[in-house]
């Protein structure tokens, strides 16, 4: 029976990632997944255009049930080692807005780059491999319909339940049950926010805008996209992440002006509501951002509270989603595998030695802008560099 140092489950980012380092130690690797190639999500991200990192990389750039457990794989991996990597195997990268990292050749590009390096370096694969079984005995033992293959370690790199078109599922969330492990429920993370039937600004879809989105003491800048279904856009995908079913977000439509001065102008002139509105707005915007006889008073007419009531409309728009667009829509899970049960310095199992969670699948997700994939090269480059060579 062929065994291995180490058996991956998941030929995703974190998967060959880590599995390319392990090889590179001189470890004996083996990767499965059930897709018929590797890096499928990989290859779609950032529109194709692979986001792959951050020029500003910090813990504080995730979220997780447990909130230092990043700190020490992201000490290990700096915030430019990707891109020093990409570089040194012939590709190259270009730093966008809020420090986003691209590759100019595209994310098909380096999801192939990992699989021909892993090749290289000596990785089998596994490919449209279902596993029917896992079991620990002296090593464990991964069962396919092919056979058995055994491995000292077992790295779960399987990812969350985002994007299930591209084959995610929650096979590794059964693994971590199976050892023991617990598990931080998973919901869908940097997606859009549905407000259900009778959404009454279904009609500004396509109109986006900069502002400033809050939910409880969080707060994001960036751009936000009106939809026929609701919100969507940067910064209400990066609010997503930390919204509550059943409360609202509040909405700053004028972060860089001030509505109070404006409108205390205004009121010299005998400008109309709607007028000094389209100043502001889109124009679309400005017309359903106040009822019509507010819209047609003159500015000076206005009584305190209607005033008072503008201002706040346009600075604190408290806005009640119904519901996350769900996991179709989702650039990645949050929640998953607890990391109180794993080592923040190795990724390994606390209670199972051996076994390593990596990627997506744990309880930690970054802000949109590459945090996620940095998360997926850090965590499985620590784990690869802690696995043990079989005696």
């Amino acid at each position: 029976m062929l065994g291995y140092d180490v058996v991956i489950i998941g030929a995703g980012a974190s998967g060959l990632f880590c599995a390319l380092t392990a090889a590179r130690r001189g470890l004996s690797v083996a990767v499965f997944d059930h897709n018929t190639q590797t890096g499928k999500k990989l290859k779609v991200t950032g529109g194709g255009r692979c986001n792959f990192g951050n020029t500003r990389v910090t813990p504080e750039n995730f979220l997780s049930s447990n909130p230092h457990f990043s700190v020490s794989a992201l000490s290990r991996f700096a915030p430019l080692a990707f891109k020093e990597f990409l570089e040194q195997n012939g590709l190259s990268s270009v730093e966008e807005g809020h420090g986003q990292l691209f590759c100019r050749q595209g994310a098909v590009a380096v999801a192939d780059l990992l699989e021909r390096l892993c090749q290289e370096a000596g990785v089998h694969f596994y490919m449209n491999a279902r596993i029917k079984n896992i079991e620990r005995r002296e090593d464990f033992r991964v069962t396919y319909p092919g056979g058995t293959v055994p491995g000292k370690n077992l790295v779960v790199a399987a990812g969350g339940l985002a994007w299930p078109q591209t084959g995610s599922s929650c096979f590794g969330y059964g693994v971590a049950e199976t050892f023991g492990l617990d598990l931080i429920e998973p919901r869908p993370a940097l997606t859009p926010l549905n407000m259900g039937q009778g959404w009454q600004m279904a009609a500004l879809s396509g109109i986006s805008l900069p502002v400033r989105i809050q939910f409880g003491k969080t707060s994001f800048e960036d751009a936000l996209l009106f939809t026929h279904k609701g919100l969507s856009g940067p910064a209400v995908l990066q609010i997503s992440s930390y919204w509550q079913q059943g409360k609202p977000v509040v909405v700053n439509l004028t972060p860089d002006q001030s509505p109070e001065d404006i409108l205390a102008k205004a009121r010299g002139t005998k400008s109309q509501v709607k007028t000094v509105l389209g100043k502001l707005l889109p124009s679309r915007l400005a017309a359903m951002i106040a009822p019509p006889e507010l819209g047609a008073k003159p500015v000076a007419q206005l009584r305190k509270e209607e005033l008072a009531w503008l201002v706040k409309r346009l600075t604190a728009w408290e806005i009640t989603p119904k519901e996350l667009a769900g996991y179709k829509k989702a650039e990645v899970t949050a929640g998953g595998v607890d990391t109180k049960a794993i080592s923040s310095k190795t990724m390994e199992s606390l209670g199972v030695p051996g076994l390593y969670f990596i990627g997506e699948i744990l309880d930690v997700t970054g802000h949109l802008g590459g945090y996620n994939l940095h998360w997926a090269w850090a965590s499985g480059f620590v784990a690869a560099q802690s696995l043990k060579e079989s005696q």
